[in-house]
């Protein structure tokens, strides 16, 4: 399995689509605030994130945040039915679209995209058990692991830690921590005494190396 994933991983698989003659893509970029899609037709759509900020809303609730330089809807290819959630550009996303079903009739042509697509779908259920468990934590210890994990993907260097995107707000946090807005504001106060995080004028800074 481990040699499947080294040698056909989402790098080899975005190259091989953009070379097939027999898949169609386009690249486009998506404006800071607004939907890939919410259009049901367009719902067929499997997206290749360049660059940007994305993030996944089930039944209106940002829950995910998407990879760069990964696929957004390739997890669920083996569903029949189109994906239930729509996806945000925090940010501006720099995007590849490529059609659903020629992605699917690409990948179960060959024998490798088969393993593919189960690698992907055992990645997609182990994220799920880690959010499991993550939701059985504690409020404040859910919040300080988003502020790690944000800072980790996205947060930009410097001294002493890494300043959080200004796209996570207050009101994101708390969705993504799954806590209210009121309980990341009083947490907030506890982190920064804690060392956690530091707000310097409109920055947040997630502290990497404590003390």
């Amino acid at each position: 399995m481990k040699t499947i994933q080294s040698k056909f991983n989402e790098e080899v698989l975005l190259e091989q689509l953009l070379d097939s003659p027999h898949v169609t893509s386009q690249i486009t970029k998506i404006q800071k605030g607004n939907y890939f899609s919410k259009d049901q037709a367009s719902q067929d759509n499997v997206y290749f994130l360049i660059k940007g900020i994305a993030g996944l809303h089930y039944s209106e609730r940002l829950v995910v945040i998407a990879d760069q330089k990964d696929f957004i809807g390739l997890d669920d290819l083996l569903t029949k039915e189109a994906p239930t959630y729509n996806v945000e550009a925090l940010e501006e996303c720099e995007v590849i679209i490529f059609n659903r079903h020629e992605i699917m009739d690409f990948l179960f042509s060959m024998q490798e995209g088969w393993l593919y697509l189960y690698l992907s779908e055992k990645k997609h259920h182990e994220i799920l058990i880690e959010k499991i468990h993550f939701l059985r934590k504690k409020g404040i210890d859910r919040l300080s692991l988003t502020y790690y994990d944000l800072a980790n993907r996205f947060g930009k260097p410097t001294k002493g830690g890494k300043i959080l995107p200004k796209c996570f707000n207050l009101r994101r946090l708390s969705e993504i921590a799954n806590i209210s807005s009121n309980s990341v504001a009083s947490f907030n106060e506890i982190l920064k005494a804690r060392g956690l995080i530091i707000k310097e004028a409109t920055n947040c800074i997630v502290v990497m190396e404590q003390k």
